[in-house]
């Protein structure tokens, strides 16, 4: 049996996991750095008005309104198993059969993002037994495009965290990180002068070599879900709309690619 997932574990630089990716993709694969990204800074009410419409900061304002003023906690610090389906519902998050079984939200990789998110911007407090709102929580929850800016910092906060998520899988049916590193490649060059132009669907699995289709077709579901979220749109090239690339390069820069990658320059 051929380990599909790990069959080149032994890569350990952006270059190599991008020669993962090249075959499938058909095309080389650019490896820009946080460092390659220079920004015009956008004004707060462009970006405060971005930052409201992304689809993460819709689903924690759909977070708040569940928890209402609180909800019972775990000792580990998340929902109960009985509320689980119903937060999942309140936010737009799709349990497949493995989720709804699961003992613990603690495995369940999409709501975790945003509670932890929730948490991190100061939208929830958390005690040994409740989950509260957070000093944030009110003007978080009001805060729709075109409204005044003044919770900027945490809207920051909450959209940077869960894009940092991405890469950042602990899913061990998922050993390759190249699909993870070459999107965040993709995604930093879609700040720059430079921006990767739109993947090529991925073929047939018998067309070539089956982990290069599966990385492909990883590679592509990662992309097809920022798009989703509303921090990358594609016209023919990947870009980061202007006002957001603040909180996306702040992403960016926490990934330990990158953090290898400075030590090398």
């Amino acid at each position: 049996m051929i380990p599909l997932f790990g069959r080149r574990g032994s890569r350990t630089t952006n270059t190599e996991f991008a020669d993962d990716i090249e075959p499938a993709v058909e095309s080389p694969v650019e490896g820009p750095t946080p460092h390659d990204v220079e920004l015009t800074p956008p004004t707060a009410e462009d970006e405060f008005a971005a930052l409201t419409a992304s689809k993460p900061i819709a689903q924690l304002r759909s977070l708040l309104d569940w928890l209402g003023t609180s909800r019972p906690i775990t000792g580990t610090g998340v929902p109960r198993p009985g509320s689980v389906s119903e937060l999942a519902k309140a936010v737009g998050v799709d349990l497949d059969a493995r989720a709804r079984n699961s003992r613990s939200m603690r495995d369940i990789r999409n709501l975790m993002t945003l509670w932890d998110a929730a948490t991190a911007a100061g939208l929830i407090e958390l005690t040994s037994t409740t989950a509260i709102r957070g000093p944030w929580a009110d003007e978080f929850a009001h805060s729709l495009p075109g409204s005044l800016p003044g919770s900027l910092a945490p809207h920051r906060t909450a959209l940077s965290h869960v894009i940092r998520r991405y890469f950042l899988s602990e899913d061990p049916r998922r050993q390759s990180q190249a699909p993870d590193v070459v999107a965040g490649q993709i995604v930093l060059a879609a700040m720059t002068s430079t921006p990767r132009t739109r993947l090529p669907e991925v073929g047939s699995a018998h067309s070539g070599d089956l982990y290069e289709h599966i990385i492909a077709l990883m590679l592509r579901g990662l992309l097809d879900q920022f798009i989703a979220d509303g921090w990358l749109v594609c016209d023919g090239t990947y870009e980061v709309p202007a006002p957001l690339r603040p909180t996306v390069l702040d992403a960016m820069k926490s990934l330990r690619y990158y953090e290898t990658d400075d030590r090398n320059r």
